[in-house]
């Protein structure tokens, strides 16, 4: 169980090649169904703005453990995707 969550370099890139495509995916599916809003994140949402935003107020609301999981999750997934694509097929023959 501890060198399935090591951390290598490729797993590192792997999560967070991951985290910003399913963002960004989200992100594009939103925006194309509900306008008004524009969120970053999946699968919570850890940044969202909305409109239009009258002068003088806040119109986006974002929270860091929801970053946190996120990042955790694809981490994870991450770590369950490497050891099976890293995986070579067994060539030998049966005695």
């Amino acid at each position: 169980m501890k060198t399935f969550l090591r951390p290598s370099l490729i797993q590192i890139i792997l999560t967070f090649a991951l985290f910003a495509l399913s963002s960004y995916l989200w992100r594009s599916y939103v925006i194309s169904t509900i306008s008004d809003t524009f969120p970053w994140g999946f699968p919570l949402q850890f940044y969202l703005a909305w409109g239009p935003c009258p002068p003088g107020e806040v119109c986006s609301e974002s929270n860091v453990f929801y970053l946190i999981i996120d990042i955790v999750c694809w981490y994870i997934v991450s770590a369950c995707l490497i050891p099976a694509f890293g995986r070579k097929p067994d060539n030998r023959q049966g005695a």
